[in-house]
C-alpha cells in the first residue's frame, strides 16, 4: 500500500473504488467499509483507495478546541496495510477545503482526483459544507459522474455504535481492553526510540525508551500495560510503562518498554517502533522505596506473562 497526497494518484490508475472519512483508529466499524472497498475493487480490476484527512476534520471545523486522535496519518497507513488497500490518499484539511460544497467535493476529489467509479460509505456518512452531502444526494446527483454508491450499516457492540468517539472515551478512562474489543486490534502507539538514563537496568528491568507522541494523540492513564513491541519483522511481548516515575521525584513524562527476552535486532535510537497496548495492568503510583517498586514490577511482569498465556490479569 502507498500513502499519497490526494492529487498525486498515478496516471496508470484509470478507475477506483473509494471510501472517505477520518478513519481515526481504523476500528471494527471501519473494517467493514475497507473490506468492501478492497473486494469491489478486485472484482472490477480497479484501484482500492481509502481517502482520509489530516488534520482531523473536527480540528478545523471546531477550531476552538484541540481534537484528540487515536491515529496519526502514518499510523493510519500502517493499520491499513493488512487489508490489502492499494492507496491511502490524504487530504490536507483546512478551512478552504472545508468550504467545498458536497457537489464540488464529488466533482473535484471523487470524480476528478480519485477517478472513482464506486464509493463505499457509512450509512449515516455526510460530507461537504454544512454536512449537506449524503447517500441520497449522491445517488440522485452523481449519475453524470457514473459513481455508484454502496452504503454500509453502522456496526454495534452491546447496543452501542462502534465509533472513534466511543473508543477515545474508553482509552482515556483506562478501559483499554474494551477499546481493543471495539478496535479489533490492540491500541497502536508509534514512537521514536530515544536514549534513557538506564534506571530500569539498575533495578533489573532493562527498557527501551521512546519519545512522547504528538500532543493530541490519545493516551490512556499513566501506568503499566501488557503490550507488544513491533519493529521490522519482529514482535516482542513485554511491559509498557509511561508516566513521570513519581517514585523518583517526577522525571519528565516518557515511554519505556521492558521485553521479557529480546531476540533479534531492536530498534536503534531515532527509529520508529510500533507499540501495541493490550490491557492496563495498573495505574501509576508512588512507592515509598525503590525496593517496594521493584517488588511491584516483578508482580507486573508475572501478571503480563499470565495475560499473554491466556490466564487473564492478576490485579
Amino acid at each position: 500500500m502507498k500513502l499519497i497526497h490526494y492529487k498525486n494518484l498515478p496516471d496508470a490508475v484509470t478507475g477506483s473504488v473509494v471510501s472517505v472519512g477520518n478513519f481515526d483508529g481504523i476500528h471494527k466499524g471501519h473494517e467493514a467499509l475497507i473490506k468492501e472497498v478492497v473486494q469491489r475493487a478486485r472484482d472490477k480490476n480497479l484501484a482500492s483507495i481509502i481517502v482520509t484527512f489530516d488534520p482531523h476534520t473536527r480540528s478545523v471545523v471546531q477550531a476552538d478546541s484541540v481534537q484528540p486522535v487515536l491515529s496519526t496519518l502514518e499510523e493510519k497507513a500502517f493499520l491499513l496495510e493488512p487489508f490489502g488497500v492499494d492507496y491511502c490518499a490524504w487530504i490536507p484539511f483546512d478551512r478552504k477545503f472545508a468550504a467545498l460544497s458536497a457537489e464540488e467535493f464529488a466533482d473535484t476529489v471523487l470524480a476528478g482526483s480519485m477517478r472513482a467509479q464506486e464509493w463505499v460509505m457509512g450509512e449515516e456518512h455526510t460530507f461537504g459544507r454544512g454536512h449537506a452531502g449524503n447517500k441520497n444526494l449522491l445517488q440522485s446527483g452523481l449519475v453524470r459522474n457514473h459513481i455508484y454508491i454502496f452504503p454500509v450499516a453502522s456496526l454495534k457492540r452491546e447496543g452501542t455504535i462502534v465509533s472513534s468517539t466511543e473508543i477515545r472515551k474508553k482509552i482515556v478512562e483506562g478501559n483499554v481492553e474494551d477499546a481493543v474489543a471495539m478496535l479489533g486490534h490492540p491500541y497502536l502507539v508509534s514512537a521514536k526510540r530515544v536514549s534513557g538514563i538506564q534506571q530500569g537496568s539498575q533495578m533489573g528491568f532493562p527498557t527501551l525508551n521512546f519519545a512522547r507522541p504528538v500532543s493530541n494523540k490519545v493516551l490512556p492513564p499513566p501506568g503499566v500495560y501488557a503490550a507488544m513491541l513491533e519493529h521490522g519483522a519482529k514482535k516482542w511481548r513485554g511491559a509498557f510503562y509511561f508516566g513521570n516515575c513519581p517514585t523518583f521525584s517526577n522525571r519528565d513524562f516518557h515511554l519505556e518498554f521492558h521485553e521479557f527476552d529480546f531476540t533479534g535486532e531492536v530498534p536503534g535510537e531515532g527509529e520508529t517502533a510500533h507499540l501495541w497496548l493490550h490491557a492496563l495492568v495498573r495505574k501509576d503510583a508512588t512507592f515509598a522505596t525503590q525496593d517496594e517498586l521493584v517488588h511491584q514490577m516483578k508482580k507486573d511482569v508475572t501478571s503480563i506473562q499470565n495475560f499473554f498465556a491466556g490466564e487473564g490479569l492478576c490485579r
